[in-house]
């Protein structure tokens, strides 16, 4: 039983899963830059939010390893740890996750839009590898936690500072992944690349606490260093496996 759980714990790249909610605080605190701010209604709709990306990336995950299954090496799939079909299965439920969470959350059509061109990136990366659409993918993850607090308003709304801080911090998201991802190329035949990228990938969240900074609200700041502190745990104490 150990061992499954390491090689799930693998397959979904656990290890990064605490840098995913991060995107999201800070593209809700981007876009309550303006007059309305940033209210405490807000918060179960912000955790909703949250937990959906991290099924959408398990997703992204899983939609990678069954795509690269004949090709990829030192993966839980081609190593036999993991069958494929009990990958996709694994896929189709983190889909299915995200349906239900927004379904409860009662999400804002705009967060449905952006999830579902997030999700229609995600196919095309792990298809075509091409390094800028995991860069988009970032980005369109920061725009989902601002178009889940904005609610109707997100394309509607007068106020013009949120929605431009907003689209702001998911260029420099894109701009950041996307380098990270080209450069990872080839990481797989590289142990010392592949803990640079590792780091890279880590690194985002203090990318996160900055903007969490630039814009300080102070419970999305202390969820912000609380995920630090768990990422660097993680780090430590779970498998890790290449980002690509």
């Amino acid at each position: 039983m150990g061992v499954k759980l390491i090689s799930w714990a693998k397959f979904f790249r656990v290890v990064n899963l605490p840098t995913i909610p991060g995107d999201l605080l800070a593209g809700a605190a981007a876009v309550c830059l303006g007059p309305g701010g940033f209210s405490p209604r807000m918060v179960p709709v912000l955790a909703y939010a949250a937990a959906a990306a991290i099924f959408i990336y398990m997703f992204g995950l899983a939609d990678n390893d069954i795509t690269g299954a004949a090709t990829d090496t030192g993966r839980p799939i081609p190593d036999g740890e993991i069958s494929l079909r009990a990958a996709k299965i694994a896929a189709w439920l983190c889909l299915c996750a995200v349906v239900g969470i927004g379904a409860l959350a009662h999400f804002p059509t705009t967060w449905w839009i952006v999830a579902g061109i997030l999700v229609g990136c995600i196919f095309l990366y792990n298809r075509k590898k091409w390094w800028w659409t995991m860069g988009v993918c970032r980005g369109l993850n920061v725009i989902c936690g601002g178009a889940a607090v904005a609610g109707e308003t997100f394309c509607h709304t007068s106020d013009m500072g949120g929605r431009l801080a907003l689209l702001a911090v998911a260029f420099v998201w894109t701009i950041y992944i996307a380098a990270v991802t080209k450069y990872s190329e080839g990481e797989e035949q590289d142990e010392g690349k592949r803990r640079r990228v590792g780091a890279l990938i880590g690194g985002l969240i203090y990318l996160q606490l900055l903007v969490l900074l630039i814009f300080p609200i102070k419970i999305l700041l202390v969820t912000g260093a609380a995920l630090l502190v768990l990422l660097r745990l993680s780090k430590s104490l779970l498998p890790k496996v290449s980002a690509s």
